[in-house]
């Protein structure tokens, strides 16, 4: 299989009818916003179209070929495929489908990283997580160690028994929850585990819910 890179006139790409990936509006409105605003995006993966002269078949990057025609881009670059339909089919189904996840520690201290230099809106219109999700980071990841409730000394002596908690939470909640440790984890002075973090943040809720007892 031979493969080279050319820039492709928009109107010279057609996606190929068997896809089957779509994006959600919202992060198609997100990636317009990152080509429009760095102009740069992963080639296009094509293949020469196998009836029309001069045309090029979309394997993977449709949602980019979306974008670009939105944006008014005269040509796409484009990685050159030269394979049959039975390649294109098996690339289809697994080119937008084979992808790495990323390492929930790293993700959190990176976000770390580009809200300590970004403004929280401008990231929120870029990045996967949306407004709240990144707010919510931000406050965490400043939190000291002295806004956490601390154990008196009498509980630090006590033993404790393990406890498995048990529940479920839907996908989107769990990511959350999950940021939400990693970020208490990657902003600890020391290693901790999950568990740990979780009880910070619970411990973090009672202090700031706790009702006055002055009242």
């Amino acid at each position: 299989m031979n493969a080279a890179l050319q820039d492709i006139p928009i109107d010279h790409l057609v996606p190929h009818p068997e896809n089957s990936n779509r994006m959600s509006a919202d992060m198609l409105t997100k990636l317009r916003r990152h080509i429009e605003r760095t102009g740069r995006y992963e080639p296009l993966t094509v293949r020469p179209h196998p009836s029309l002269e001069d045309k090029y078949e979309v394997l993977n990057g449709h949602n980019r070929l979306r974008v670009l025609r939105a944006i008014g881009r005269e040509s796409a670059r484009c990685s050159v495929w030269d394979i049959d339909d039975a390649q294109a089919r098996l690339y289809l189904a697994t080119l937008n489908r084979l992808a790495g996840s990323d390492i929930p520690e790293r993700r959190a201290a990176l976000l770390e990283s580009l809200l300590g230099t970004s403004d929280v809106a401008e990231l929120s219109a870029l990045l996967p997580e949306d407004r709240e999700q990144l707010e919510e980071l931000k406050r965490l990841a400043h939190l000291e160690p002295e806004d956490f409730i601390s154990k008196s000394a009498s509980e630090k002596q006590e033993s404790q028994v393990p406890a498995i908690l048990d529940f479920i939470l839907p996908e989107a909640e769990a990511k959350e929850v999950n940021l939400a440790l990693d970020m208490i984890r990657a902003s600890a002075e020391e290693r901790i585990s999950a568990g740990q973090a979780l009880v910070r943040l619970a411990r973090f809720y009672l202090v700031r819910c706790r009702p006055d007892e002055s009242a």
